[in-house]
């Protein structure tokens, strides 16, 4: 994988979930209670460093509302790893990660790593907590892909949340690397396939 452009993220999920105020906690460690829902697609950029190697990424914020579904998938073609959000506070917002789910493996990549995020955790107690646990453990199982309960507001569980995502996706980058140059230089060979010997048989 050529790294001459940076690597495309997107975070997606409703709107008013929370997913402009997750990425500037990450990026500028900020948080505004007056944020504005997204409109325009817009990105945040950063490079980090791992396995000695400096890698540039992208993380593009998409719009959450339905009216803007199909305007989000121009942005996340050539995505390889997902945040998506949703709003702990709102059950319904969980059920539409399946939604999205779906489209993005349609676009992108069946195979795409993803990661989701209870986003206002700050704003929940317990009892609701062990309510939707069952429900989203199940999903992530089928899905094998990981969740982190987070507070923009707070900052808990933000940067855990980012790691796990950012590691994953390199993680694969640099093992597919590493089976790339490993058949450099070798050569395809070709047998040819033995015919089956016909027995003569008498009537």
């Amino acid at each position: 994988m050529s790294l001459e452009s940076s690597l495309k993220f997107v975070i997606l999920g409703e709107g008013r979930v929370g997913k402009t105020s997750i990425l500037r906690r990450y990026f500028v460690n900020k948080f505004d209670e007056k944020e504005k829902s997204t409109v325009n697609p817009s990105f945040y950029e950063k490079t980090v460093n791992y396995n000695g190697k400096k890698y540039p990424l992208k993380f593009w914020d998409t719009a959450g509302q339905e009216k803007f579904n199909a305007l989000n998938a121009i942005y996340y073609q050539r995505a390889i790893g997902t945040l998506i959000v949703y709003d702990v506070t709102l059950p319904e917002t969980f059920e539409k990660i399946k939604m999205w789910v779906e489209t993005l493996r349609d676009i992108v990549d069946k195979n795409i790593f993803f990661v989701i995020a209870g986003n206002k955790f700050d704003l929940t107690n317990r009892d609701i907590i062990e309510k939707n646990d069952v429900q989203i453990n199940e999903y992530c199982k089928k899905e094998k892909c990981k969740h982190f309960y987070t507070s923009a507001k707070t900052g808990f569980s933000i940067e855990e949340t980012f790691n796990t995502l950012i590691n994953n996706v390199l993680q694969n980058i640099e093992n597919i690397n590493i089976k790339m140059n490993k058949n450099k230089g070798r050569k395809l060979e070709i047998k040819d396939v033995e015919k089956p010997v016909q027995k003569k048989g008498c009537c």
